[in-house]
């Protein structure tokens, strides 16, 4: 991210005029990051295959291995459930940055409840709704209609891949996530919006979103970001966003390094991303410093 970057993502955020999603990255104080969980749930099945790393893939054959209906989603509800609460004191901590700055709506792929905690830590009155991936899309327009005008005072906090109160909503495995990307394609042309509803969209389809903790070697993020950006903001595609890479290996040689950013860079540059080379942590601290907050 150049300064110009930076200085139009700060007035972005400072007028409500932007949307974050939060990701897997923007949680610490001891979760395991994907990769770990994915390793520690491949012991734990014994996964057979070589791609251990793989999150959904090792969650698929957990789920398919295990002759509980249901069981597999419970265990990670309640792994996320016993999880240390973030110190939302830290003005860093991307939850309590995000919850200081005025926008009325905060998408997030995590099922924890950590987002509207920091949120009512600021003062603030967040209301929390799921997507409906996945049911029936006659079933999925019980959103509250109470919810139709957020405000940043009473943001709403959209769950896009579940939640822990509800472990049927978990995108865990590769089946739900295609699933999900496919739902959301399919909900696009529907004419009632049912998986995103329309007090929601244009918090996409009219807002920059800002991608936080997000990897870009995650399976995840990469279903999300197509998913999202050329099927629902497609329509809109004059948008900035913003997500944070780990930098290539510092012992990699520097012609591979510059070839490594340079892909990465034109890759995203085709969906108008800035991208930013670091860590979540890193991330939060330089834009807290550009807020003025530091």
């Amino acid at each position: 991210m150049n300064d110009r970057d930076w200085v139009r993502l700060v007035d972005q955020l400072k007028n409500g005029d932007c949307t974050p999603l939060v990701g897997p990255g923007a949680v610490g104080n001891g979760r395991p990051a994907g990769s770990e969980l994915s390793e520690a749930w491949a012991r734990t099945v014994e996964y057979p295959f070589a791609d251990r790393a793989d999150l959904p893939r090792v969650m698929q054959y957990a789920d398919v291995t295990d002759s509980r209906p249901g069981s597999v989603r419970r265990q990670v509800a309640g792994a996320v459930r016993a999880s240390p609460t973030p110190d939302f004191a830290v003005p860093t901590e991307p939850h309590a940055l995000l919850a200081r700055l005025p926008l009325p709506v905060y998408l997030t792929t995590n099922p924890d409840g950590f987002m509207g905690q920091a949120l009512r830590q600021a003062g603030k009155r967040p209301r929390r709704t799921v997507c409906h991936w996945y049911r029936n899309a006659s079933a999925g327009g019980d959103h509250d209609p109470a919810e139709a005008f957020p405000n940043p005072e009473e943001p709403v906090v959209f769950h896009l891949h579940g939640t822990v109160e509800d472990p049927g909503s978990l995108v865990l495995t590769e089946d739900d996530h295609l699933d999900f990307v496919m739902n959301l394609a399919m909900d696009r042309g529907a004419d009632d919006q049912q998986i995103i509803p329309t007090y929601i969209l244009p918090a996409l389809t009219t807002r920059p979103l800002l991608f936080l903790g997000y990897s870009l070697h995650d399976w995840t993020f990469r279903l999300l970001f197509r998913g999202l950006l050329h099927t629902v903001a497609a329509v809109q595609p004059r948008r900035h966003a913003s997500i944070q890479l780990a930098l290539p290996a510092a012992g990699a040689p520097r012609e591979e390094r510059r070839r490594a950013e340079e892909y990465v860079a034109e890759y995203f540059g085709r969906w108008n991303v800035a991208v930013f080379w670091g860590s979540t942590a890193d991330f939060c601290a330089k834009l807290a410093d550009h807020l003025g907050w530091s």
